[in-house]
């Protein structure tokens, strides 16, 4: 019985530890008060983000459709956060605070990208949004954050650790 035991916890062991992160093809690091959701929407990689207490933020990316290239990021970027501009001032659910933005870049060890912020004003609540694209082993990767904007510098140090598990 102490053998058959033995067995099935190194066996439960092997299957447990076969994915390094258990979270898809990307692993990262992330705060200890935020949780991670890994789903396959249409096989499809879609990660979430997310404070586990409410307002922390929400840091959502998924693989962009081929044929897209890393040399094309800046200016994918750029003509996301022009939509979300031109988009955003015909909204009524939110209020650009200003229409100000900029492509910047950001790099980790294991992939780089691009993002643009905006700042959102609403009843007295500072809240950023971003969009962002990023490389990681040569696939493109697209997202974006809405949350307050300490938890958007949490979120530039989860992209800067990720890396490509498969």
């Amino acid at each position: 019985m102490r053998t058959l035991l033995s067995t099935i916890v190194v066996v439960m062991l092997m299957v447990v530890g076969c994915s390094k992160t258990g979270r898809g093809p990307l692993s990262f690091q992330f705060p200890t008060d935020w949780k991670v959701e890994h789903k396959t929407p249409g096989g499809r990689d879609f990660y979430t983000v997310t404070g586990k207490t409410p307002g922390k933020g929400l840091l959502m990316f998924s693989q962009w459709p081929p044929p897209s290239s890393p040399e094309d990021i800046p200016g994918l970027v750029q003509k996301l956060a022009d939509g979300f501009r031109e988009r955003a001032k015909k909204s009524s659910a939110f209020a650009l605070a200003s229409e100000d933005h900029r492509v910047e870049q950001f790099a980790g060890e294991h992939c780089q990208g691009s993002f643009a912020v905006f700042q959102l004003g609403s009843g007295g609540t500072n809240t950023v949004q971003a969009m962002f694209m990023m490389s990681v082993g040569r696939r493109v990767w697209n997202g974006q954050f809405t949350g307050p904007p300490d938890a958007w510098k949490q979120a530039i140090t989860v992209l800067k650790s990720i890396k490509n598990d498969g």
